[in-house]
């Protein structure tokens, strides 16, 4: 009916027994297997048909909520590598070459002499004339505008 038989939790690839729980509610009956290493939990749907309704590793999590048949549980129980012993943010260092005592002094490294400085454009520049310009039109304008008014 709902008995499933797994050499391996098809997640964290623990050889531990699966633990499996069995309730009866209003005549339907809930099966469901519970792996103690990684706490994922498989349900039974009915025949032949399981879902993870909790997955307990990231990288599997494309197994949520995906309905499973007991032949695809199995292959994935034996198919795929166990899990690494230690986490996936440590890698062992690579051993030196030498010992640390071995190891050659370092010159400092010379401080750079700063580029020379850029050398100004001869004559007058562009923007200046024109706001020079701009500034005896004003001149001009106001000046004409006091005559004209004093006449």
């Amino acid at each position: 009916m709902f008995e499933l038989e797994l050499s391996r939790c098809p997640i964290c690839q623990t050889s531990r027994q699966l633990v499996r729980q069995i309730r009866e509610v209003q005549g339907q009956h809930f099966a469901w297997y519970e792996c103690p290493e990684c706490a994922s939990v498989l349900m039974w749907l009915g025949g032949d048909r399981w879902v993870y309704q909790t997955v307990g590793r990231t990288d599997r999590q494309y197994l949520l909520k995906r309905p499973l048949t007991t032949v695809e549980l199995q292959a994935l129980s034996v198919a795929t590598t166990p899990a690494p012993a230690a986490p996936t943010y440590y890698s062992p260092q690579p051993e030196l070459p030498y010992a640390p005592s071995e190891l050659e002094e370092i010159a400092p490294i010379p401080t750079p002499t700063p580029p020379p400085a850029a050398e100004r454009p001869k004559g007058i520049s562009r923007s200046l004339v024109i706001a020079v310009v701009i500034i005896a039109l004003l001149f001009l304008v106001a000046a004409t505008i006091i005559i004209a008014t004093q006449l």
